[in-house]
């Protein structure tokens, strides 16, 4: 087994445009070339226009005549051609999905995107015991519209949130979805987006089934080029999705370890991975943006916090953090004012918390707190030590920002889905009932 290098794995065929073009002109070239992302080229800069770009563009410029080079574009990170395949995977975490691939020269020799890591990943690297559901169990709903939904107001969603697909369900079973190659097609074709969403969903929705392994859904996702995978339970019920994203950090994390085995073969891939196991390590189990826990490694602690609490027979507790408004502060002051919030917001938990606490970054503007030997009465009181403080937090020259926080106590039996649950519905409570509170489920 060997991992290639980037150029092996290298897409080739992109289409670009120079900064100095306009917005018309790169909107017709992604169009023509039916690619959702263009990269755009200032002498040895790169940077990416998007289609979730293009939807938040041509609703601000419905002319389409602006120069590309006043518009705040996404840098991408560079990487040489010669690298290995796990130089290139430093990138593609959390926040990057497209990395430019340069010559030697400095000059565009292509991009790697999520779908070539994934296309070069062996199955047999899957771990076949390891079941679609159990990955399910740690991941939050994905977005469930029904086919009356207008298709506007579902393509802000997925430009709001950079989701790559929407899933439409009816009694509960997945009868379409839409992606963002279906919206780059629909845009072109000028189609009427005030029409419910049931007039240009893809159906039927290719599933598998829950309990089916990793490696079969690889399987599927290699052999048909799909971004994710849509599970039903027995009654053919939607369980959810799992992206390309999920499956090529569980596929690395194995194949990483396969790599080790073969060290006589593999030497320039173990001194790679010996001057960066630290590295990776970290990047395995933190978000790179507030160097908090990731989803997975928080998962990992849990099951271990409530082992102990379990046969302590103490209590343990969970808070759901989320900015109130958040969305207003990169509409006004740009995403990397909001990166300084988080970043902020995170500080200070790590800052205000007990030590014994575990805190992790679940998803956009969300925080999940996890805190043993706390009952709900403990729980409560430090949420409002947190809310205190963070309506107190001054980030340059914004205004205050304010946090609702929603409380569930674990119970014997619970899975982390369970606990999240029930401190998300409480959150929904803190929302509407003015937010810049805290709310316990009863």
């Amino acid at each position: 087994m060997k991992a290639p290098i980037v150029s092996e794995i290298t897409t080739t065929n992109v289409k670009s445009v120079p900064r100095r073009a306009m917005l018309s002109e790169a909107i017709h070239a992604m169009y023509t070339s039916d690619h959702r992302h263009i990269v755009v080229v200032d002498h040895k800069k790169y940077y990416l226009l998007s289609i979730y770009d293009v939807l938040r563009l041509k609703r601000q410029y419905p002319d389409e005549h602006i120069p590309l080079e006043e518009l705040p574009l996404s840098r991408l990170p560079i990487i040489y051609k010669e690298m290995g395949i796990l130089e290139a995977l430093e990138y593609l975490s959390n926040d990057f999905e497209q990395v430019a691939v340069l010559n030697n020269d400095g000059t565009l020799y292509g991009i790697v995107t999520q779908s070539d890591i994934l296309s070069s990943i062996d199955p047999d690297t899957m771990m076949e015991r390891y079941r679609l559901v159990d990955l399910l169990k740690i991941k939050k709903r994905d977005r469930w519209v029904k086919k009356e939904m207008v298709t506007d107001e579902i393509f802000q969603f997925m430009e709001l949130y950079n989701h790559d697909a929407v899933i439409i369900v009816e009694n509960k079973k997945p009868i379409g979805i839409v992606t963002t190659k279906d919206v780059l097609h629909l845009l072109k074709e000028e189609v009427d987006l005030t029409l419910p969403i049931m007039h240009y969903m893809v159906s039927p929705v290719v599933t598998i089934h829950q309990d089916n392994t990793l490696k079969q859904a690889l399987e599927i996702i290699q052999g048909k080029k799909f971004k994710r995978i849509v599970t039903v339970d027995d009654g053919g019920n939607l369980a959810g999705s799992i992206s390309q994203k999920e499956l090529i950090s569980i596929a690395y994390t194995r194949w990483i370890r396969m790599i080790n085995s073969y060290q006589a073969e593999l030497q320039r891939i173990n001194e790679t991975l010996e001057r960066k196991s630290r590295k990776y390590e970290k990047i395995a189990a933190t978000d790179p943006l507030t160097g908090l826990y990731n989803r997975m490694k928080f998962f990992e602690l849990f099951v271990s916090e409530y082992t102990v609490m379990v046969q302590r027979q103490n209590v343990l507790s969970l808070l759901m953090v989320d900015l109130d408004h958040f969305k207003q502060v990169n509409d006004r002051h740009g995403h990397n004012m909001g990166d300084k919030v988080l970043k902020q917001v995170a500080n200070l938990l790590l800052r205000e918390l007990r030590n014994v606490d575990i805190v992790c970054r679940w998803g956009g503007e969300e925080f999940v707190v996890l805190l043993p030997a706390a009952g709900e009465k403990d729980a409560v009181s430090i949420a409002e030590k947190i809310r205190y403080a963070i309506e107190k937090l001054q980030v340059d020259h914004l205004p205050h920002i304010t946090t609702s926080i929603g409380i569930s106590e674990v119970r014997e039996g619970d899975t982390l889905y369970d606990v999240i649950e029930r401190a998300d519905k409480a959150l929904y409570k803190a929302k509407v009932s003015g937010r810049n509170c805290i709310e316990k489920v009863s």
